[in-house]
């Protein structure tokens, strides 16, 4: 943790740092990472707990319980106890709903912390901010939900919307989204108040600050644009504490490689790890002394949504950690896990009929195709091979159940276990051919190629 946290690479120094000085220290060390690990005993079982923000110099930090506390987060979706195993803190949700006491319950157990998503309907789903008795029944509903949950001893802060700013022309949204901030202020004392922008427009930000003075903090959801978002909150005349809110590879609707049909090339697991390691250290970590906070990682557990199903997501379904994870793993810890996934050095490491994924490959139905994946292992475990096909477009829901790394279609393979495999594809359509790598020890990398079927 820089100054209050440091910067850091090397675990053991960290650990040593934290365990001589309870305040804040500066360790220094070449890649810039933020860890704080609060004692066993300062994770308290009941509640409200604290949240608040104290400036050093100009610089704002937080503290929870009267200790620092830097958020090493993710979105969440599954697999809440694997986040404090990994070296994370907190958890972020989006809104509340039939399962948010026991999400609280859960992140308590496993000693996390939850920035508690309310949502606020937002203009580009229909939602008219003129129409004042709607704006009136939202913030009653807003209001019943923080006197619900307000105590629970696992909430840091109230998430006030997320991405209302989406295709918006009505900056009302901030009175109403600042009028709920100052209730919350009213009703719990305790906890803090961010909202989300998709995003970090200067203009937004300067909205905010106007139209919505008593938030906290600032959430920023970046993915590719993430290195403008420092920069364009102090260009705004944000002083206040701000945090990444998602963060991860580029999105799928941002400016990505794709076929000649529109099929959308995806990076391998491996590739996508070296995306989150190194964004947490130029862009999260680096700027632990120009007012972030922390960060919430997207996305922790498996995706049940979005335009490709593996693009998010640091597990597989059956919960098998991918790079990804390793690589939060690292960002929050300081080091990798023992073992570390399999690796998949690129996207071009996938072949099928001899072709790589950028090549736009389509096949004949009735024919047949032949792949091939090179994969490596740091420790020399032995590797397993599984192929899987789906649809372009399939999405894994969270009750489903199947055998495989995915819900793959049946059938196909000759044989799917194997580093080289063939199939026939029976059907036209777009499809998306997936290769799981296996280690001994559970970890996997994966790699992908779309692709066409005609006749």
């Amino acid at each position: 943790m820089e100054n209050m946290i440091k910067k850091i690479i090397n675990p053991v120094l960290v650990i040593a740092c934290l365990s001589v000085i309870p305040a804040f220290l500066a360790c220094e060390n070449d890649d810039p990472q933020v860890t704080y690990e609060l004692p066993e005993e300062e994770y308290p079982t009941e509640g409200p707990v604290k949240a608040e923000i104290i400036y050093e110099g100009e610089v704002p930090r937080l503290y929870r319980n009267g200790k620092p506390y830097y958020v090493k987060g993710a979105a969440y979706n599954n697999f809440m106890d694997l986040v404090p195993e990994y070296g994370g803190n907190s958890i972020r949700t989006y809104s509340v709903d039939e399962n948010t006491q026991a999400v609280l319950d859960s992140a308590l157990a496993n000693k996390l912390t939850v920035c508690l998503g309310i949502w606020v309907n937002r203009e580009t789903d229909g939602f008219d901010y003129d129409n004042a008795q709607e704006v009136a029944e939202q913030k009653e509903r807003v209001r019943e939900e923080v006197l619900r949950f307000k105590d629970h001893p696992a909430v840091l802060m109230w998430g006030i919307g997320n991405e209302v700013d989406a295709q918006y022309t009505d900056y009302k949204v901030w009175n109403a989204i600042g009028d709920i901030s100052d209730m919350i202020h009213e009703l719990d004392t305790n906890h803090l108040t961010t909202t989300v922008l998709a995003g970090a427009d200067p203009k937004d930000i300067e909205e905010i600050m106007e139209r919505a003075p008593s938030l906290d903090i600032l959430g920023v959801n970046s993915y590719s644009a993430i290195g403008n978002v420092q920069k364009n909150t102090a260009s705004a005349g944000w002083t206040k504490p701000y945090m990444i809110t998602e963060w991860g590879p580029k999105g799928t609707w941002e400016n990505v490689s794709k076929t000649s049909w529109g099929g959308i090339q995806e990076l391998s697991s491996t590739e996508k790890g070296e995306v989150y390691k190194n964004t947490y250290t130029s862009h999260i970590a680096a700027n632990f002394n120009r007012g972030c906070v922390g960060s919430y990682a997207f996305l922790w557990g498996y995706q049940l949504h979005g335009a490709v199903a593996t693009w998010y997501g640091v597990f597989t379904p059956k919960k098998k950690p991918l790079e990804t994870a390793h690589a939060l793993y690292y960002s929050w810890s300081g080091s990798y896990p023992s073992n570390r996934a399999p690796r998949i050095e690129n996207s071009g490491d996938i072949l099928l009929n001899g072709r790589t994924a950028d090549e736009s490959i389509v096949v004949k139905a009735g024919e047949d195709n032949f792949t091939h994946v090179r994969a490596v292992d740091l420790e020399g475990d032995e590797l397993t091979y599984e192929w899987q096909i789906v649809r372009e477009g399939f999405v894994v829901s969270d009750d489903q159940e199947f055998e495989g790394s995915l819900p793959g279609l049946e059938g196909l393979f000759e044989d799917n276990s194997k580093r080289n495999a063939r199939f026939v594809m029976q059907g036209e359509g777009t499809y998306r051919l997936y290769a799981f790598v296996y280690d001994s020890e559970g970890n996997v990398a994966s790699a992908v190629i779309p692709f066409k079927v005609e006749k």
